[in-house]
């Protein structure tokens, strides 16, 4: 996939949210944008709700990537994981938007949602990973897409 082009970002002027996600995504790759999660993944998750869809279904995947490491900065491992899981069940909203991605990223999904001590995420503080999944399953079937 290639990194998103400025007319794929049609749409982002005027909101400030997706501005501001185009300020700090726009023209980078998945690995240049790294760093920015590790900076602060809860905006960087947060953005990607934000943005057109196209650019979007090119960085969810760097969002991805940044669940794959092995270690994290500053405990944000249990941050990071919460967050994407939430963020892939919220498409509910707009499954046409994910539609065209969520097979490669559905074994991403299960596999933070089947470790959630691997992230460090406190069952009390963040929720069951696993009902977050069965969550994520049950809309995919609402919505005819492969789980």
């Amino acid at each position: 996939m290639e990194i998103p082009s400025n007319d794929d970002w049609e749409g982002y002027q005027g909101d400030l949210d997706a501005e501001w996600a185009y300020k700090i995504f726009a023209g980078k790759s998945n690995d240049q944008v790294q760093a920015d999660f590790e900076r602060t993944v809860l905006e960087r998750a947060e953005e990607l709700w934000y943005m057109p869809d196209r650019p979007f279904r090119y960085y969810i995947f760097g969002f991805k990537q940044y669940l794959e490491r092995t270690s994290f900065p500053n405990f944000d491992s249990s941050d990071a994981a919460s967050s994407f899981l939430r963020l892939i069940e919220t498409l509910e909203e707009k499954p046409e938007r994910i539609r065209p991605v969520i097979g490669d990223l559905m074994p991403c999904v299960r596999f933070v949602a089947n470790n959630q001590a691997l992230y460090e995420a406190d069952e009390d503080i963040y929720g069951s990973f696993k009902e977050l999944l069965d969550s994520i399953e049950a809309h995919l079937r609402r919505h005819g897409m492969p789980d």
